[in-house]
């Protein structure tokens, strides 16, 4: 498995904890970091990329839900939360090629979460993409 999966899999885990307990720690965090079996390095990444995801999560449920209005946050598989808050920031604040956003996402999904939520999470995130693309007048 590639490093940056294994980070953005681990920065899913520890928002998914995050988000169970609704607010960000660093004792949670390090729990479940440490009980991942990737290097350090990867570890501290994750959780920086956690910490950092977590606050800005009310604005991505806003933006999220307004895009999937008929699946509002509270109404989304925990994992697909974690994992669409960790792609919006990802979106808006990393150079992160989308493409490869969207499609980690997707895959964590498949071995994470529902039978529906590659498609739900490709949708949300296709439309996530777009309105960056327009805002950029790309």
């Amino acid at each position: 498995m590639n490093t940056r999966r294994q980070v953005r899999q681990l920065a899913m885990q520890v928002l998914f904890a995050f988000d169970a307990n609704q607010k960000d720690s660093p004792d949670i965090a390090r729990q479940v970091a440490k009980d991942s079996m990737i290097e350090d390095t990867l570890q501290n990444e994750a959780v920086s990329w956690a910490r950092e995801a977590w606050k800005a999560h009310e604005q991505s449920d806003v933006w999220v839900t307004r895009l999937s209005p008929q699946w509002p946050t509270p109404r989304q598989p925990g994992v697909d939360r974690a994992l669409l808050r960790l792609c919006v920031w990802e979106l808006t604040h990393r150079d992160t090629p989308p493409k490869v956003v969207i499609d980690e996402a997707i895959e964590i999904s498949r071995e994470y979460s529902t039978e529906n939520s590659p498609a739900f999470l490709n949708g949300v995130l296709d439309a996530v993409l777009k309105e960056i693309t327009a805002a950029k007048g790309v």
